[in-house]
């Protein structure tokens, strides 16, 4: 049986990973050439979304964590982007299997019918 501080620490993670996928599939929603987003855009997303309590090494990790299980896909290719006037370093997608997990997630906490 899990204790009540590991039962709440698994919670926090799910949902930051949650988050981190409704990002990345919010973010390949406006940018249709799925450029993705590095991982301070994505840091600065989350703490604009509410997610402070996320350091810029928090939000690495839990990517980490999507990736080798998936749901998000690391890019490297280098690509510019004329809305942000650079050329995009390593970014993150979200794949069909994340949005797959995504949508299940959503529907188990309710926040989607």
């Amino acid at each position: 049986m899990m204790d009540a501080a590991a039962a709440e620490a698994a919670a926090d993670l799910r949902e930051s990973l949650t988050e981190i996928l409704r990002q990345l599939n919010r973010a390949e929603m406006e940018e249709p050439e799925g450029e993705g987003l590095e991982l301070a855009e994505l840091h600065h997303v989350l703490v604009r979304a509410g997610r402070r309590d996320l350091s810029e090494r928090d939000v690495e990790q839990a990517v980490s964590v999507l990736v080798g299980n998936g749901y998000a896909c690391r890019r490297t290719d280098a690509e510019y982007a004329w809305d942000r006037a650079r050329t995009l370093g390593t970014r993150f997608t979200i794949t069909t299997e994340g949005k797959s997990f995504l949508v299940e997630r959503l529907r188990r906490t309710n926040r989607i019918e």
